[in-house]
């Protein structure tokens, strides 16, 4: 059988001389892989037509006893030039594509994990990536998994905690959010203290619809390191993830 679908480009590797085997994200059918025989001869009809972070129009035979497909055509509908230059665009983009391989897993639809992706890779190619917008992807990300982080009140004792409240809030990623200071000193697992200001930053990206408030942020080194530690450590935690790319994504645009 013959499918047709939409398909961004996560990873390809070379096999043999003139083949590769690239792996897709798709919205119907989750994460494939197709084996492109041929693909690197000149005269291939897939010469040009696919790259890292492309969005594809993709046919493929489907072999439901294989794991691996034959790809049969392939139409660039998103190329992003950017991400073929820009490094610090580029950097982020190969982090958020191998957050996704991990995820998603093989054969199953997963239509939010795509557009988070694509809207992502948009994003990125339209306009340089900073440090801050990991935070920002993130944190869309946790939410469409049903992960997001609790912010507005006590993960312990559900009570409400205000901006103002002086540096007494702690995050914990084993409760899943903030904690008051008196159900922080109560749990047996440490919290990483967040002050107010880098608090509300988070609080006004969790609610950001559009990428532009992020950008739109001034943050000193000392609020992204805060926030880049409290994903970090929500990430691996929830999702058992190691996330190398993400540690060397951030040493990148450090530099």
């Amino acid at each position: 059988m013959i499918v047709k679908t939409h398909a961004i480009v996560l990873r390809q590797v070379p096999t043999a001389n003139t083949s590769r085997v690239v792996t897709w994200l798709t919205p119907d059918h989750g994460r494939i892989a197709t084996m492109i025989k041929g693909a690197l001869r000149p005269k291939s009809l897939f010469l040009g037509q696919l790259d890292l972070f492309y969005t594809c129009e993709l046919l493929y035979y489907l072999r439901p006893d294989r794991e691996l497909y034959i790809a049969r055509e392939c139409y660039p509908m998103k190329p992003r030039p950017a991400l073929r230059h820009d490094w610090k665009a580029t950097a982020i983009a190969s982090y958020v594509c191998d957050l996704a391989t991990r995820i998603a897993p093989p054969h199953a639809p997963h239509a939010f994990l795509y557009h988070w992706l694509d809207d992502a890779l948009d994003a990125l190619d339209a306009q340089s990536g900073a440090s801050g917008e990991i935070c920002w992807l993130e944190l869309k990300l946790l939410g469409h998994l049903g992960l997001t982080p609790r912010l507005q009140e006590c993960a312990g004792c559900h009570r409400p905690l205000l901006a103002e409240t002086n540096g007494v809030v702690s995050f914990s990623k084993s409760r899943g959010g903030l904690l008051c200071r008196p159900c922080a000193q109560a749990d047996a697992n440490p919290a990483q203290p967040v002050p107010p200001d880098v608090l509300a930053i988070l609080r006004n990206w969790q609610n950001a619809a559009s990428i532009q408030s992020v950008r739109r942020t001034r943050c000193a080194p000392r609020q992204l390191a805060v926030m880049e530690h409290v994903l970090g450590d929500f990430l691996r935690y929830h999702l058992d993830l190691p996330l190398a790319s993400r540690d060397i994504v951030l040493r990148i645009l450090k530099r």
